[in-house]
């Protein structure tokens, strides 16, 4: 037994190592690939969370409430020790020790300079331990001192570009200090330093309203000089435990528990007592929730991709167990004619492929663990298992259709396509799968996009593409037949004989037809949502921006505007005049009043969305239902009143906000106005360096940038490489498929073409059979399933939203770009090239396969 086991392999030693071969790959892929689209995933959320990410307790007291609930250093620690204690275990998990410091509001420097200054008093423990004096001493406030200045200390930068020395005394309001010392710090690279920036140089803070700007600095004060404070005066002060937050710790899997978890934490801080009022302030939650967003859509559209391409890996699988068992049909058909039981045919066909597929996945799954492409997925455990079983059915199901047969039964019998009945089980199981991929897309449009990564999401393109692949092979035997007559009144026998031996196929030789559709769908797929993401991506940063770039904030006069239409690379410029602040005098809400030739701009931007087609003066929806209708007045303190009459409304105009109070007037209504802002949208190949040379003092956006700020979010990266390898490795398992086909039935095929050879076919001939027999699978198959994956994204409808990755603009499906079209158009050569290449290999002289009396 076991010699005619060996016997049986070496004799199908070809189908067999493809098969091993075949299964090698899908493990290794179904291992790589998940494992790789997670660790983007976690980079992604280490990247949304940040390197500076924290969350800090932070709370308001003065007087006797802070002194009472804080009056030591044990006591800031203890309360540290607390916050830390009521961290959920996913925040602990990620949060560094607590940071502990106090810090005055800021307290005006008297005197004369060329800006305001201002200082604050910070009592931080942790920044006592990262610094060195430098000049004078350190800043010691002894518990038993109750007058005189209290001793701070400040960095040597801020002395030095402020112009203080050691022993300075600043009057701050109801306090005197004296500058006891410089320090400088032992790190400045310390992550510790970066959210306070104040202790090591001056910082310019806002005054708010029209006050401009000031200096502001840090002073170190230490626990006596904070005791004094506290118990001398009534400064308020904000008490903040910071906890620094390792992004590079969490995960894509963290993300949700960390938001949830990081709710919790407030209300726990909100409703402790025995302390003043705390708060948790963090940008975590927020970050979090955004990407929590981005992630969903992207496990959500990735599913797709990545569902079609198991199919596909699946499609190979069985047709490679399917072409070993026709190579097994007759050994098969022979043993049951010599009296063997359907089990001892099952042991020979399931032990053979068994044989092959085992070890293979075995392996495929070792090397992509020890590819280390991210952390391990169990789905792609249960991906092998799954595929491994359904490729050990193949041969178990040939060994069953040997029940009632012999071996007339294996060798005589036909199953051509063409000629193939339709059996009633064929038709009610095609049937029920177009049924079962209606239903699927129905109601996974009913769900939307809270359908998320549900097996049904990723099963609609598979379900959809097998649907199309049993319609198609419907109809593939009505193509064929139509096509014989035609070929046959033409004078060349080669297109004529190679429709005719596509049409002696049988199922099992059709079904690459199927696996190359779904691969063309999968290829169409990913290149129509890529090409629509970078589409929604433009667009959005057409729309944020207004122009290929924006000049803004002061007024812009007639010299500096031809400066800028002046530099090289601009092609036009168009000038935005913009007046804040303006109402009615019903209704004093304010508005903004936006001067533009809005033809001239349309024509200049034609790729900016949402500009409407009117001219005249339009309004916001909120200005409008602020105006209400009819003719009104707009005016303001030094503007001259305009008299406006609504011609339409806008949404939106770049520069200003979605939602705001907005009217778009005509240029030359409020040319003459000076002293107000303006706006120039410049287009061309210009650097962002000369505009603020031609425009000095104001600041120039780039729609570049913009874009960039887009395309390199991490999550987005995902995306596209995704899609990416999904589209590569999707069409080289379709050629794959019809390598197989070629090779596995190579030598078949060369006795057939030996036979023509005698008849007088030529080697040329030859070659061009080789591509007509395989020209109508290819061309049915990738022009199916290549539509349907163009289909797919308006298919599948709210699954498809990219929203999250173009700034709120929907990208919708589009043609693929020229790469794509261009890679469908070398998948196709390549293929037609192995034909040849598979012809070539395996030419056979009619000499040596044709015996005496054929």
């Amino acid at each position: 037994m076991r010699g005619s086991a060996m016997r049986l392999a070496r004799a199908q030693w070809a189908p067999l190592a493809a098969l091993a071969v075949l299964s090698l790959l899908s493990a290794l892929l179904a291992v790589a690939v998940p494992a790789r689209t997670e660790a983007g995933y976690d980079r992604a959320a280490a990247a949304a969370a940040g390197s500076s990410a924290d969350l800090t307790v932070e709370g308001k007291a003065a007087g006797s409430a802070a002194w009472s609930a804080v009056p030591s250093q044990a006591a800031m620690g203890a309360n540290s020790v607390t916050w830390q204690q009521m961290l959920p275990r996913s925040l602990a998990k990620v949060a560094g020790e607590p940071e502990a410091s106090a810090r005055t509001a800021r307290l005006p420097v008297p005197g004369t300079f060329d800006a305001p200054r201002l200082m604050y008093l910070g009592w931080d423990l942790g920044a006592w331990n990262r610094i060195r004096v430098v000049a004078g001493r350190m800043a010691i406030n002894p518990p038993s001192e109750t007058s005189g200045d209290i001793r701070v200390m400040v960095s040597e930068t801020y002395a030095a570009q402020l112009g203080y020395k050691v022993g300075d005394r600043l009057d701050l309001g109801d306090l005197a200090v004296e500058i006891s010392g410089l320090y400088e710090p032992l790190n400045a690279a310390d992550p510790f330093w970066e959210p306070r920036p104040s202790l090591l140089h001056p910082v310019k803070v806002s005054l708010g309203g029209d006050g401009g700007q000031a200096d502001a600095g840090t002073a170190l004060l230490d626990a006596g000089g904070y005791s004094r404070v506290v118990r001398e005066t009534g400064t308020q002060f904000t008490f903040s435990w910071r906890f620094p937050i390792r992004g590079a710790d969490i995960d894509a899997g963290d993300a949700a528990a960390l938001a949830a978890d990081l709710g919790a934490f407030r209300s726990a801080v909100q409703g402790r007592g025995g302390l003043f009022p705390c708060d948790v302030v963090s940008a975590l939650d927020d970050r979090l929730t955004e990407f929590a967003g981005r992630l969903h859509t992207a496990r959500s559209v990735l599913g797709l991709a990545l569902g079609g391409l198991a199919a596909v890996a699946a499609g190979v699988l069985l047709l490679a167990a399917g072409l070993l068992g026709e190579r097994l049909r007759p050994v098969l058909g022979t043993m049951r004619a010599r009296g063997a039981s359907l089990r001892q045919l099952a042991v020979p066909a399931c032990g053979l492929t068994a044989l092959a597929v085992v070890p293979a996945a075995l392996l495929g799954y070792a090397a992509g663990r020890l590819l280390d492409a991210g952390p391990p997925q169990p789905s792609s455990a249960y991906a092998i298992g799954a595929l491994v079983g359904v490729v050990l059915l193949v041969p178990a199901a040939m060994a069953w259709r040997e029940r009632a047969g012999g071996l007339g039964s294996a060798t005589d019998r036909r199953e051509d396509l063409v000629a193939a009945r339709p059996f009633v089980r064929r038709l009610v199981l095609d049937v029920l799968l177009v049924a079962l991929a209606v239903i699927g897309v129905v109601l996974l449009r009913e769900r939307g996009a809270s359908a998320g990564t549900d097996p049904l999401v990723a099963a609609v393109p598979v379900l959809l593409g097998a649907a199309l692949g049993v319609l198609v092979l419907r109809a593939y035997p009505y193509l064929l037949r139509a096509a014989g007559p035609f070929l046959r009144r033409r004078s060349g026998a080669v297109a004529f004989l190679g429709i005719a031996r596509a049409s002696r196929q049988n199922l099992v030789g059709a079904l690459p037809l199927v696996v190359l559709l779904l691969a063309a769908t999968v290829a169409g797929f990913t290149a129509t949502v890529d090409t629509a993401l970078r589409d929604g991506q433009v667009r959005a940063s057409w729309s944020e921006i207004g122009a290929d770039a924006r000049i803004e904030a002061g007024p812009v006069d007639d010299a500096a505007l031809a400066r800028i239409r002046a530099l090289p690379g601009v092609t036009g410029a168009v000038p935005f005049r913009v007046i804040t602040g303006v109402s009615t005098a019903t209704d004093q809400a304010p508005m903004t009043v936006v001067g533009v030739d809005l033809d001239a701009y349309r024509k200049f931007a034609p790729r900016v969305p949402d500009v409407p087609s009117g001219s005249g003066v339009l309004l916001s929806p909120l200005a409008a239902r602020t105006v209400g209708g009819g003719t009104v007045t707009l005016s303001r303190p030094g503007m001259s009143p305009i008299t406006v009459r609504s011609a339409g409304e806008i949404e939106y105009i770049p520069g200003q906000g979605r939602g705001t109070a907005f009217v778009v007037v005509p240029y030359k209504m409020i040319a003459g106005e000076t002293g107000f802002p303006s706006q120039v949208f410049v287009n061309g190949d210009v650097d962002a360096e000369a505009l603020r040379a031609a425009a000095p003092g104001r600041d120039v956006r780039m729609r570049q940038d913009v874009l960039r700020s887009m395309t390199d979010v991490p999550m987005v990266t995902v995306v596209h490489q995704t899609f990416r390898d999904g589209a590569l490795i999707g069409g080289g398992f379709g050629l794959l498929a019809v390598l197989l086909v070629l090779v596995v039935g190579a030598r078949a095929r060369g006795r057939t073409v030996a036979h023509l050879r005698a008849l007088g076919l030529s080697r040329r001939q030859s070659r061009g059979l080789a591509l007509v027999e395989i020209a109508p699978v290819l061309l049915c198959a990738v022009g199916a399933g290549w539509v349907l994956g163009l289909l797919l994204p308006d298919i599948t409808g709210p699954v498809v939203d990219l929203r999250p990755y173009t700034g709120g603009f929907a990208a919708t499906a589009h043609v693929p770009g020229w790469p794509a079209l261009l890679g469908l158009l070398g998948a196709l050569l390549l293929a037609a090239a192995a034909a040849v290449a598979v012809d070539r290999a395996f030419d056979t002289r009619p000499g040596t396969a044709l015996r005496t009396g054929d």
